[in-house]
């Protein structure tokens, strides 16, 4: 498993965690957040569950758009016409960046609703959630940045093809030293 699938599987099972209360019991919720003890109305318990199956929900869809978790024959033959073949003969999913992107931002913005709640007061609840947003919303900017393509290395050399020599020039390379000896080796001959 890389570590887009972990990714994928994290934000989802934190999804799923932050759902099950909202489902079970908005009573205790409720208790939770209010300063003194009453009745719950029809219209909270609504919207707790209707949150918690939309948490459920997202969490689903995570795990189907990153393409973690192999869809059957149908719906496969639909999607493979969507996919992408990479240049070293992988099957990359089309959905799966976009996904990437918008949980990223969810679980940045998240950690940061978090951050201001807590300087009001620490509670465990906050602070637990700003902890594992945060390292959600981290992880996601990595994977975004460096976790989503494969480097492209050289099996002759060892060395990264996408490098490029702006503004530095390797002057350690073995490119550069074979270009510097043709150079020598047409001056020697004009002389």
């Amino acid at each position: 498993m890389d570590v887009f699938h972990a990714y994928a599987f994290g934000t989802s099972g934190y999804l799923a965690l932050q759902s099950i209360p909202l489902l079970l019991s908005p009573r205790a919720i409720l208790s939770l957040i209010a300063s003194e003890p009453r009745q719950i109305t029809d219209a909270e318990t609504y919207l707790s569950r209707s949150l918690g199956l939309v948490l459920l929900t997202l969490a689903a869809v995570v795990i189907l758009l990153s393409g973690s978790v192999p869809l059957g024959p149908q719906l496969s033959a639909n999607i493979s016409a969507a996919q992408e073949e990479t240049d070293d003969g992988t099957i990359r999913d089309p959905y799966a960046y976009p996904t990437l992107v918008v949980t990223t931002i969810y679980h940045a913005l998240s950690a940061f609703y978090l951050y201001t709640q807590v300087n009001y007061g620490l509670t465990f609840a906050f602070g637990s959630g700003l902890v594992i947003s945060s390292l959600l919303a981290c992880l996601g900017l990595w994977v975004a940045l460096f976790g989503t393509d494969k480097g492209r290395i050289s099996k002759r050399t060892g060395a990264d093809k996408r490098t490029s020599g702006f503004p530095f020039v390797n002057s350690e390379s073995a490119r550069e030293k074979k270009k510097e000896s043709k150079r020598r080796s047409i001056s020697s001959k004009s002389k």
